[in-house]
């Protein structure tokens, strides 16, 4: 979390390939509402790369 200087609560993982170049992620937990970065190291047999996904965690609406 870029704004506070700390990470995620959790250790997530790579669990499962579901197709080709699609995985299963597991164990994400967001603490708090905010900007957050997902940045992933992927190594292949074809080599090393990394990405880094951007996202904001919103309050959740209040069901009517």
């Amino acid at each position: 979390m870029p704004q506070h200087g700390h990470g995620l609560p959790t250790r997530p993982r790579v669990t499962k390939e579901l197709s080709d170049g699609t995985y299963l992620l597991e164990g994400m937990k967001f603490s708090m509402t905010g900007w957050w970065e997902v940045k992933l190291a992927i190594q292949s047999a074809t080599g090393a790369d990394k990405v880094t996904f951007n996202t904001i965690v919103a309050t959740p609406a209040v069901a009517r």
